[in-house]
């Protein structure tokens, strides 16, 4: 519908966007009031015992951010775009499919901590690992450091965001290995796109933190760079996973991964093999797995049958069961001759 024939559509967008201005006002004036007042660490008292929880300004405020200002924001920017009718807030509110319903389950657990407990267990202990013992122990050892803190903050942020876009990009395509896809498949799983898909990711899925984490933190990532780092990728995330179907131009190409490129990363037609690993196209570029162009309207998924639904259980402890046995692994070996491991993507895996 063109703006002639609809006189309102301009003034509809106008209010959106002065709706946003004021929130983002009053969340800001929020923020800067509860910020100093949230302490670092909090002791209660349980059955006659201490219990301390530490880090408690940054877990809020990280929640916080992520509930109110960026997934917001993300929200707001698409419905301004593609309208009510298309937006991920309409259906996530009021047409609801049953792999939205999944998106927002674990969006909801995420947020509440569930998930993070659930892949502590899967993992056996693994995600306790920290990239700043290991730091520490190298400088304390070998005399191995990285000081960025003599470079500006925003220079920092654009040398953080390009070194962790490397590493997920080789994150993720581990994550497409037969070894590993058993996990990530549950993130390939949706079938409509909203900007809460992005949440859907395996609690057992722990490769990022010995392929992204720990390596930041051992060259020197800077927590309040890693913060403004993790703000930029989260609202990326959330952007690529929503019914936006821009390329992006040039900046799709090389600078930031486009909605319309990750669409053809979650295809579901994989007689050839999918590409567009990077948030960071310029890495796809350089290590052969840039794709070109897509269609807005390609189907996406996978060819595993999924429950869906706000019931998450099932759907989560199939994948782990086929990861923890290796089953999918050993059913790609029987259909080809063995090969030695490698990070190349596997055309029956990587739906």
């Amino acid at each position: 519908m063109t703006r002639a024939a609809n006189p309102r559509l301009g003034w509809d967008r106008v209010a959106i966007l002065l709706g946003f201005i004021v929130y983002a006002a009053l969340l800001a004036g929020a923020w800067w009031g509860l910020s100093p007042r949230l302490p670092d660490r909090l002791t209660v008292q349980l059955l006659g015992h201490d219990i301390s929880v530490g880090n408690v300004r940054d877990r809020v405020l990280s929640a916080g951010m992520l509930m109110l200002a960026i997934l917001p924001f993300a929200l707001w920017l698409e419905w301004l775009v593609v309208g009510w009718a298309r937006s991920s807030t309409r259906r996530m509110l009021f047409a609801r499919t049953r792999s939205i319903k999944t998106d927002l389950a674990l969006l909801v657990l995420a947020q509440g901590q569930v998930l993070d407990l659930l892949g502590r267990l899967m993992m056996l202990g693994a995600s306790m690992i920290s990239g700043g013992w290991i730091r520490d122990w190298l400088s304390a050892n070998t005399g191995f450091t990285v000081d960025p803190t003599g470079l500006p903050i925003p220079l920092q942020v654009v040398i953080y965001f390009y070194v962790y876009t490397f590493f997920d990009y080789w994150t993720h395509r581990l994550d497409h290995s037969r070894w590993f896809w058993p996990l990530h498949r549950y993130h390939h799983s949706a079938e409509d796109f909203c900007v809460a898909t992005s949440a859907r990711q395996h609690p057992a899925a722990f490769t990022v933190i010995f392929m992204i984490n720990v390596p930041l933190a051992i060259l020197g990532a800077p927590p309040a760079v890693m913060l403004y780092v993790n703000v930029v990728a989260t609202t990326v995330g959330f952007l690529i996973h929503s019914q936006l179907t821009s390329d992006w131009g040039w900046v799709g190409r090389w600078i930031i991964q486009s909605p319309l490129h990750h669409r053809a990363h979650h295809k579901l037609d994989m007689s050839e093999p999918t590409g567009h690993f990077a948030m960071a196209p310029v890495w796809d570029h350089l290590f052969g797995t840039w794709r070109g162009a897509a269609d807005p309207a390609l189907a996406i998924g996978v060819d595993t049958p999924y429950r869906h639904g706000f019931w998450v259980a099932p759907d989560l402890l199939r994948d782990y069961w086929h990861f923890l046995t290796g089953r999918h692994a050993r059913a790609l070996a029987r259909q080809s001759p063995p090969a030695p491991m490698s990070l190349r993507p596997d055309p029956a895996s990587t739906a």
